[in-house]
């Protein structure tokens, strides 16, 4: 369960946000997660759970936010819907994934003094 390690990388991250801050505890985190980014989101709160003990962020809420998947063509640009083939049907060209394959830690949530 790779969600393990991706939850305490997520707490790494908050602390070293933390820590200027001198922020009392963490309130809220909010995350977006690509629908291919190979993250299962139950997995992923329950490891939230685990690794979230102790220290400032002990409570916090993690606040999961799915992007959809977005191909692009290389060609034209033009926004594709999947195909099996995931081609332009306009011109032919190869289509890029654009968006839908991230992990991202957008916002935290403190309580400072």
């Amino acid at each position: 369960m790779h969600e393990v390690s991706i939850a305490a990388s997520l707490l790494d991250l908050v602390h070293e946000h933390v820590r200027p801050c001198a922020a009392r505890r963490v309130l809220r985190i909010h995350v977006r997660i690509g629908e291919q980014a190979g993250v299962e989101p139950e997995l992923l709160h329950s490891a939230w759970e685990l690794v979230r003990a102790g220290g400032p962020a002990a409570d916090a809420v993690l606040e999961l936010h799915a992007v959809p998947v977005r191909w692009q063509c290389r060609a034209c640009e033009k926004t594709l819907v999947a195909t099996p083939t995931l081609t332009c049907v306009d011109c032919g060209g190869n289509a890029r994934l654009v968006a839908g394959d991230e992990l991202f830690l957008d916002r935290i949530e403190l309580e400072v003094d």
